[in-house]
């Protein structure tokens, strides 16, 4: 009982403990959405819940000291070897190049499956766009022309599409197996601990998204490659380790990663706030930081209006920014539209064009039948009234409403959510989309059943059927990874940790504004797991990164 005390008194308890209630609380709230519905509407339902919720907070808790108690123990036996022998060093960029390869040999089979490209997500759109000239900013300028010039390239020097297409793989394949080389480098010189590079290695070659995405035509492939390249930048960074021309780098791929998704445009003008709590008393750095960001904003906005001067694109308004009052509306006209006033049902027509109609095509877990139906012109010239409206529907109905937004972006924080992975009614559409030959481009097939094993793994959801190693392949565990790696940050006291900790929490609650819980959205966190993890087992030799 002595001991029981004094864990508890322990300062990291309030951070394991704030970290074990969360996860106790997702995983009755995330069951009562999946399988009900609803949150808890009664006394009894709350009460029940609140129970759910302690049992499994204890569980958690006694499980966690039980480990930890385990490895420590294992520790102590470890620490008697200490005399080690150790083999000449290879030369840095050597092992970067051996690394490449392994990891494009280990990708080899998924790329001879699925050549010459997937076309999958709003890739083919984009090109028929291109193509067209016809361009406009719903996706990302710059993804869409790199894609355009590979598929007229290949369309006017070897008179196939597909070709082209296959060097955009090629090309792609190239750049992300590169960035993830170099990320393994970077582990090890970190850590200097070989079996955590291997497991970064093994993670990078093997594991199933890292070797799809980069056959994919989403921008999310790049962005993650670029992203994952401003996290190690960002460290070195706030290290004090940077000169003019590791400036000059970081703005370049910087402003690249923010022309690629403009999310990563909003966590980073959020994160700067947070960026002076954390460095306010280094002047120094902060004052690094904050120029740096203040230069790639500007750089970026002056890149963006350069895009759309030169490709002239048609300008969208974003109705995804909307998700959120279009599903609420949708599932308050659904379930309470016999009780809206007149007025009510007029605003709702007004700004979402029929009440009746957004109520019948609410779907829990999407948007993309809500947002839709919004009135962009009607909102944005309205907004005042517009927000008025939706905070007198919040008060109306708040559980509707909260329900509404949790349900829609349940993937992200519900450990045991299977919505993300049934949104469409399409056998190549499930965890991921895997669909090839589109708008012209040829669908070759040249390995038919290892592309076969991924259509069932991925496309089928039978990943699904594998006990517990199903987890890794769940947006929600890398949220709560980013989660606890922050808590980590601040038990440690650790600001470089802390710094990149809080641009991929703020990342990834972007997303939670988003139409859906998809995978690929936070595919930028995913591959950022290995440079967390050399993060927190930091003991290395100090050496330039």
């Amino acid at each position: 009982m002595q001991k029981i005390k004094g864990i508890i008194k322990e300062r990291k308890f309030k951070f394991i403990s704030f970290f074990w209630l969360l996860i106790s609380i997702q995983f009755v709230v995330g069951n009562n959405l999946q399988e009900r519905g609803y949150l808890s509407n009664t006394i009894q339902e709350i009460i029940i819940d609140i129970l759910k919720i302690i049992i499994l907070f204890i569980a958690f808790i006694v499980i966690h000291y039980v480990v930890l108690h385990l490895i420590e123990e294992r520790k102590t036996k470890n620490k008697t070897n200490a005399n080690v022998k150790t083999k000449p060093e290879m030369k840095s960029w050597k092992k970067t190049i051996i690394y490449f390869l392994i990891i494009v040999v280990c990708w080899l089979p998924a790329i001879i499956a699925f050549a010459p490209v997937m076309t999958n997500y709003d890739g083919p759109w984009q090109i028929f766009r291109y193509v067209l000239d016809i361009l406009d900013t719903r996706q990302p300028i710059i993804h869409s022309v790199l894609m355009g010039i590979f598929f007229v390239f290949g369309h006017l020097q070897f008179n196939s599409v597909s070709v082209g297409m296959l060097l955009f793989t090629i090309f792609q394949v190239c750049i992300m197996a590169g960035i993830f080389a170099y990320s393994v480098k970077i582990v090890e010189q970190t850590t200097n601990k070989k079996w955590i590079r291997n497991i970064s290695l093994i993670f990078y070659a093997l594991f199933p998204f890292n070797q799809l995405f980069p056959l994919m035509t989403t921008k999310d492939t790049l962005f993650a490659g670029l992203a994952l390249l401003f996290i190690i930048n960002l460290s070195k960074l706030v290290k004090g380790e940077y000169k003019f021309l590791d400036y000059l780098y970081m703005i370049v791929l910087t402003v690249l990663m923010l022309l690629f998704r403009n999310n990563a445009v909003y966590a980073l003008f959020v994160s700067m706030p947070f960026l002076i709590v954390i460095w306010h008393n280094n002047k120094k750095v902060l004052k690094n930081i904050l120029l740096s960001f203040i230069v790639i904003i500007i750089i970026y906005q002056i890149s963006m209006n350069l895009l759309i001067y030169i490709y002239n694109p048609r300008i969208n308004t974003d109705q995804e920014k909307l998700s959120i009052f279009s599903q609420a509306t949708a599932r308050i006209c659904k379930e309470k539209g016999e009780e809206l006033t007149e007025e009510e049902k007029q605003n709702i027509n007004f700004y979402f064009h029929d009440y009746k109609k957004i109520g019948e095509v609410y779907q829990p877990n999407i948007s993309d039948k809500t947002k839709d139906m919004t009135n962009c012109e009607n909102i944005y010239g309205n907004k005042i009234e517009f927000g008025k409206f939706m905070l007198h529907l919040f008060i109306k109905y708040p559980q509707i409403y909260i329900e509404s937004f949790l349900n829609t972006i349940r993937g992200y924080w519900y450990i045991a959510d299977s919505s993300f992975d049934d949104l469409y009614d399409s056998e190549d559409k499930g965890c991921l989309e895997l669909t090839t030959g589109s708008f012209t481009i040829e669908d070759w097939n040249l390995a038919p059943s290892i592309r076969e094993f991924y259509l069932k793994m991925f496309a089928e959801n039978n990943y699904e059927k594998i006990p517990i190693i199903n987890i890794v392949f769940k947006p929600a565990i890398y949220f709560y990874l980013l989660i606890a790696y922050y808590l980590y940050a601040l038990y440690k006291r650790d600001k470089n940790k802390e710094t990149i900790g809080i641009y991929l929490l703020l990342y990834f609650l972007t997303c939670f504004l988003g139409p859906v819980a998809l995978i690929r959205y936070i595919y930028a966190v995913i591959v950022s797991v290995p440079i967390i993890a050399s993060s927190v087992f930091n003991d290395a030799k100090k050496e330039d990164i």
